[in-house]
Parts: structure tokens; C-alpha cells; sequence
């Protein structure tokens, strides 16, 4: 929080004009006004561990797979070691640098006398150095904080990879158990079916009904097994897709529950001003947008001089065992002061381009923002609809199974023809199988809802 705290600071003396600052509220940055409440939702926070609100125990375990074995996320962990491996590197400017050697050189030469003397020279060294660079002009801790940011927005990064694949996971399940679902239901329609057309089939042999009848209800059996093979492929799709998300190889083995868990309560969406210190890409967008203050600052003081001290103490002599003795002691104290005077532009060109790029940086939070306000409130909205659409369909197919039952008892008593019983067979099918489908779109809309609220596992 305090490198965020900085950087907010930072950014505010940094952008054009002075009058676009960091992203703590997101108001200057965003130059949009953001409403006090969503236009759907309860102001509210989001509660953390979302899952558990699905009361579904396997689910649980299922993402708890995922995230220890799922490789794009293994893949995403390396890359945060890398962001903070090189923070350290860009961090260490900021302290001294020792070292310690040690050497040992023989030579030898002739000279012009005759005959020739040979001349042989020993020498041993054993010192340690210590160098700094006096940061006067703050160019290293510029560095070392850009550095810090980059690896606060990997972080984050990271965390929203992470929430990803949780969410992905989950929506995967509730496919897969939707698919199971229809699959079944596919099977029971098509044995219905067979049982209507042993019916038909003994109705024709004693002549109570027309051949037109049993070829239209074999048509239909005919159908419900193209249905039934549809939603057979569907399901074991469905299902090996899951398994690759959490890790395992796709043998299409996975067990789903019977059925798709009811929504009871809404989700407390909150305030819009909760997404920016809740959502990690937003965090991670900031950061980008901090770090990118820090290295137009440390590009700009780069083209000041730069001041460093260099200090050694050793001992050296022409014989080994003298080296421990302090009469053979040397050091040596070294200021350097260097100015940068002509370069052919790279500095002033590097200045130019940590400008870019914080000037597109600048557009990617309010990308970000805007796309995570979007993405709320289309996904509160669809809530509703989608509340308001299962209700409509779960009565569209009870009265659907209802004139089935009516129709085909009407039928045996040869009160309605065998039109009206396939026609009802069919609507019957299809409300139900649209229920599934709706119940499947709220859950997976509940899911999107939850990602976009920036709720946690």
C-alpha cells in the first residue's frame, strides 16, 4: 500500500498538465463521471469465496484441482517469479556493491647482457572493493520503485489469472452438469417415444389408426435418437473440456452431479467506486500506470550527471606468506563524477518514450475501468432478464407437460389426432430442455457477475 501511496503522489506531479492524477478514485484519470450506484444491484459488497454460495462440496474440489494443476496458471506463477526476480535486480542499485579478489602473477624477462640474466618477478594481491552511486537526483530509487510497481501489477496479474481459471472452471461444471442434464433428458423423451409408437404401432394392427399416424411417430422416435445422439456428443464434450481446465488428461471419465444448483438470492453488487480497489486487473492496471511515472521520472534524471565513490583496501606483495602482514597494506578512494554530453539522442529519445508509454498506460487503466463497469453492469442486467426468463419457462414447461398428458390421453380415447400428440410431445421437449438452457445461462451469468464484482476464492 505504501509503494501505491507513492506512486499515486508520483503520478499526479507527472501527467500532462497536472490535472490527471493516479488512479485512487479513478474520476481525473477516467475524465468520466462514475455514478454513486449501479443501475441494477443491491449497495452492497460482493462477499468473498463465491463458490461456496453454490453449495456444491465437488465444485469445491474441483477448482482446488485446478488451481495446483491447471498449466496455464503453473505457466502464470513463473512469469510473477520473473516480475519479482527482476524488481530485486532494478532494487539493487540502491545499496552498495562489494566484492572481494584475490591474484597472483610471475614474470619473467632477459636482458641484453651476455650471456643473458634472466629476471623473475612475483606478485599477490588479496583486496575487497566497495562502489555506490550517490542517488542524489533519486534516479535509482525511480528505477527501484518502477521495478516494485512492475512486480505489484504481475502480482495482481497473477491473481486475476487465478480468479480466471476458478471462474472458467466453474462455468465448465455447470456446462457439463447442464449437458449431463440434457442428455438425460434427451434419453427419457426418446423412451417415451417408443413407448407412444408400440402404442401406435398396436393401434394400426387392429385398425384404429392410419398408417400416416405410425409413420409420423416413427419419425418422431426417429428424431428423439438423432436428439439423444446430439446431446450424448455434447456432454462428453462438455466434459473433456473440463478435464484439460483442471489438469487431467480428457478421458471424458469425470462424474457430474444430477443437477444444477437453484439461485436464491441476488448478489450484493455494491458501489461502482469498490470495483477500482477490488478488481486485480484494475490493480494491476494502476500499477502498470505507477511503474510508468517512475520511469519517465528515472529517464529524465538520467540526463543529469551521475556522482559514485569506489573505495578498496588490500595487501599486496612479491610473496605469498608476506600477504597476512600489515606493513603490505595498500588502499585507494575513488570519487567519479560523469555527465552525459552527446549520446546521438538515445537519452532524450528514451525520455520520449517512457512518455509514450506512460501516456499509454494512462489509456489502458481507463480501458481497463471502463470495460470493468461494462462488464458489471451488463452482468447485473442479465441477471434480471435472466431471473425473469426461468420463471417464464419453468411455467411454459409445466403447461407444456401438462397438454402432453392431456393430448395423449385424449388420443387413446380418439378424441384428438396423432398431430396434436406429436406437436405437444415436441413443446414438451423443447420447455424443458430451454429450462435447462436458462438455468445454465444464470448460473453461468452468476459466475461472470461474481469475476467482474472482483469477488475472491
Amino acid at each position: 500500500m505504501e509503494m501505491r501511496g507513492q506512486g499515486i503522489i508520483l503520478i499526479g506531479l507527472l501527467m500532462v498538465g497536472g490535472c490527471v492524477k493516479a488512479p485512487q478514485t479513478g474520476e481525473n484519470v477516467l475524465e468520466v463521471e462514475v455514478p454513486q450506484a449501479w443501475s441494477d444491484g443491491i449497495p452492497a459488497l460482493v462477499e468473498n469465496d463465491w463458490v461456496r454460495t453454490f453449495g456444491d462440496s465437488q465444485l469445491e474440489a474441483l477448482i482446488e484441482e485446478g488451481l495446483s494443476g491447471n498449466l496455464t496458471l503453473r505457466a502464470g506463477l513463473a512469469r510473477l517469479e520473473q516480475a519479482e526476480a527482476l524488481a530485486r535486480i532494478e532494487g539493487a542499485g540502491r545499496l552498495p556493491s562489494v566484492s572481494v579478489g584475490a591474484s597472483g602473477q610471475r614474470s619473467m624477462s632477459n636482458n641484453l647482457q651476455d650471456p643473458p640474466i634472466r629476471n623473475r618477478s612475483d606478485r599477490f594481491n588479496v583486496d575487497a572493493s566497495v562502489s555506490w552511486e550517490l542517488d542524489i537526483w533519486g534516479r535509482v530509487r525511480a528505477q527501484a520503485r518502477a521495478g516494485k510497481a512492475d512486480a505489484l501489477a504481475a502480482g495482481e496479474t497473477y491473481r486475476a489469472l487465478r480468479l480466471s481459471i476458478a471462474a472458467r472452471i466453474t462455468q465448465a461444471w455447470f456446462g457439463a452438469v447442464a449437458a449431463r442434464q440434457q442428455e438425460a433428458l434427451a434419453q427419457e423423451t426418446l423412451e417415451s417415444f417408443e413407448a407412444n409408437l408400440t402404442t401406435v404401432d398396436e393401434r394400426f394392427r387392429r385398425g384404429l389408426s392410419p398408417a400416416l399416424d405410425l409413420r409420423l411417430t416413427r419419425a418422431n422416435v426417429a428424431n428423439a435418437r438423432s436428439t439423444y445422439n446430439l446431446q450424448k456428443r455434447l456432454a462428453d464434450g462438455a466434459v473433456r473440456q473440463l478435464e484439460v481446465l483442471l489438469g487431467r488428461y480428457p478421458s471424458g471419465t469425470l462424474v457430474t452431479t444430477a443437477t444444477l444448483p437453484e439461485l436464491d438470492e441476488p448478489v450484493p453488487a455494491g458501489v461502482p467506486a469498490d470495483l477500482l480497489e477490488r478488481r486485480p486487473d484494475i490493480l494491476a492496471a494502476q500499477d502498470s500506470l505507477v511503474a510508468a511515472g517512475y520511469r519517465v521520472q528515472e529517464s529524465k534524471k538520467s540526463l543529469l550527471p551521475a556522482i559514485s565513490l569506489t573505495a578498496r583496501y588490500g595487501r599486496a606483495s612479491g610473496d605469498l606468506e608476506d600477504i597476512l602482514k600489515d606493513s603490505f597494506d595498500v588502499w585507494s578512494l575513488l570519487g567519479n563524477l560523469t555527465a552525459p554530453v552527446f549520446q546521438g539522442g538515445r537519452l532524450r529519445a528514451n525520455v520520449k518514450r517512457s512518455e509514450a508509454r506512460l501516456a499509454e498506460a494512462v489509456a489502458s487503466y481507463q480501458s481497463v475501468v471502463l470495460t470493468a463497469f461494462r462488464e458489471v453492469e451488463s452482468a447485473l442486467v442479465d441477471e434480471t432478464l435472466l431471473s425473469e426468463q426461468l420463471d417464464a419457462v419453468k411455467m411454459a414447461a409445466e403447461e407444456s407437460i401438462g397438454a402432453q398428458e392431456l393430448a395423449e390421453e385424449r388420443y387413446e380415447r380418439g378424441l384428438v389426432d396423432i398431430i396434436t400428440v406429436l406437436e405437444s410431445q415436441r413443446r414438451a421437449f423443447n420447455s424443458r430442455s430451454n429450462q435447462l438452457n436458462v438455468q445454465n445461462q444464470l448460473l453461468q451469468n452468476r459466475v461472470s457477475l461474481y469475476l467482474s464484482l472482483g469477488g475472491d476464492i
